[in-house]
């Protein structure tokens, strides 16, 4: 199971459908949480989908790339640091939703201007 997790581009039928459902997911999430009101439940629910799409959609795409472009040599230790960049990826999301403003929060907040003081 490690190894399909940790050469996830070519990690069988489940890990396929998993990227599958990320696209779908953050193609939804994605309008849905730019488009509704600030700290809604519909605005959460994004975040949260997002949340999982990302770091599922990250990993299995850059994966793909590791097996495109780097020699097999290296590629088993660039895998495990792939691995441990997306478990970072998912912790920081998830702290997001839970305890910050949540991601689309977090993103809208880069256009607000800061209040003066």
């Amino acid at each position: 199971m490690m190894q399909r997790i940790l050469a996830a581009d070519a990690g069988g039928h489940h890990i396929q459908k998993a990227f599958e459902y990320s696209h779908i997911g953050l193609a939804g999430a994605v309008p849905i949480a730019a488009l509704s009101g600030k700290g809604s439940l519909l605005q959460r629910t994004s975040d949260l989908v997002m949340g999982i799409a990302i770091p599922v959609h990250m990993h299995v795409a850059m994966n793909a790339v590791v097996s495109d472009y780097l020699p097999k040599a290296v590629r088993g230790p660039v895998r495990a640091g792939l691995l441990g960049c997306t478990i970072v990826t998912f912790v920081g999301l998830t702290k997001l939703n839970f305890v910050g403003p949540g991601i689309t929060g977090a993103v809208c907040g880069m256009w607000e201007r800061p209040a003066k003081n």
